[in-house]
């Protein structure tokens, strides 16, 4: 038998492949699964996106079907620059400084590989997106977890890390506004961030999946590029999966420091091909649209916040309203131990699917995420069957 490489061994079990398993499983027990667990956006893409591929598929001029260049349509690099030029006020040179990606994990995990070898000292702040913690463990990392707690607004406390793991460290993966917890920067957290990696010369990794899902008038995102002005100390990730309900069609990418981005090129033109051309064309045409479909998600994720707060709280649970994101970040009930005891009773009792906290880090054990994906009448069909079944916090 080929044995697997050490690698793999030490590869923990994706977090939510699991959930996937218990979802399968319980649906072919004849159960109606309410699947919260993964951020899997139930709506279609608006019309003008599904539109624009078509017209790119069935142009005839254009031949899509072959090998796409590993940097991307020069087209496309320009109108991700454009996009955040509007957008952040950030100037980006789309030759050397803006990379097209299948969908921001594939970026992320390959940015790993091209930046960190074996035994590099990893800040991860959790909990955090799950595909940080396989790649960081693909890569080989010297992983120290940065707690992102309530009691500190989900911010990271930077004098509160240790100086020695500090003084490792390479590099420090920031995520605002923030899977799974709904947190959200600020100007002087950010501005405090700059100064502490210009002094301790660790390079950040953002990501702003969520940037336009604003569930409060109050509140728009801000890129760290706005701060990190000469793009010295960073690169970020975004991603049209959540923003424009294209998780299936895989098409993200990353901008920032020139060199950092061209390094995750080479690692990605020995690995893999650039995004299927149809699909960038898909993404200029995104971008250079007007963003009202934006909106109109983003309005539908808050009353979906506001109906499944509201209907919990008839059960004992007072969950902090986020003010961006599409999830929530629920205390588990006293009587369980863990995170994960708590989802698989749930699941068993009540069909329901929810991400135990601990698939997102150490960190995130106490809590669930819970997945905005349904719709308002099935989210309060969650609360009824807790109820029905004795869960209360």
């Amino acid at each position: 038998m080929l044995e697997p490489s050490t690698r793999l061994k030490n590869l923990a079990p994706y977090a939510l492949a699991k959930l996937d398993l218990a979802t399968i499983r319980k649906k072919k027990e004849g159960v109606d699964v309410i699947d919260l667990g993964v951020g899997n956006p139930d709506q279609r893409p608006a019309k003008h996106i599904v539109d624009s591929l078509h017209r790119a598929l069935d142009d005839p001029k254009i031949q899509n079907h072959r090998y796409p260049s590993f940097a991307g349509l020069p087209e496309f690099r320009e109108a991700i620059a454009g996009w955040y030029k509007e957008r952040f006020n950030v100037k980006l040179d789309p030759a050397t400084e803006v990379l097209p990606l299948v969908g921001s994990k594939e970026g992320i995990s390959k940015f790993f590989l091209a930046h960190i070898s074996k035994g590099d000292g990893l800040l991860l702040s959790t909990p955090c997106y799950p595909a940080y913690l396989g790649a960081a463990q693909i890569a080989e990392a010297d992983t120290y977890e940065v707690p992102i707690v309530e009691k500190n607004s989900f911010l990271i406390d930077l004098e509160a890390l240790p100086k020695d793991v500090v003084k490792k460290a390479k590099l420090l993966t920031i995520n605002y506004p923030h899977n799974p917890t709904g947190g959200i920067e600020t100007d002087e957290f950010y501005k405090d961030l700059l100064a502490w990696t210009d002094k301790n010369n660790v390079f950040i990794l953002s990501d702003i999946a969520y940037c336009d899902l604003s569930l409060d008038d109050s509140y728009r995102a801000r890129s760290f590029l706005e701060f990190d002005t000469e793009k010295k100390h960073s690169v970020e990730f975004h991603s049209f999966s959540k923003s424009f309900n294209m998780p299936g069609w895989r098409l993200g990418f990353v901008v920032g420091n020139g060199e950092a981005v061209q390094n995750l090129l080479k690692i990605k033109a020995n690995m893999d091909f650039g995004v299927f051309m149809a699909i960038q064309r898909v993404g200029i045409e995104t971008l250079k649209a007007p963003k009202d479909c934006i909106k109109e998600t983003a309005l539908m994720y808050r009353r979906r916040r506001d109906v499944f707060v509201s209907e919990a709280s008839r059960l004992g649970w007072d969950i902090r309203r986020p003010k961006a994101t599409m999830y929530l970040w629920m205390k588990i009930p006293r009587k369980y131990e863990t995170s994960e005891a708590f989802a698989n009773d749930l699941i068993e009792k009540t069909g329901v699917v929810v991400g135990p906290g601990s698939g997102f880090g150490i960190h995130g054990e106490g809590y669930v995420r819970i997945a905005l994906i349904e719709t308002e009448e099935r989210l309060k069909e969650v609360i009824n069957r807790m109820e029905k079944a004795g869960f209360r916090y």
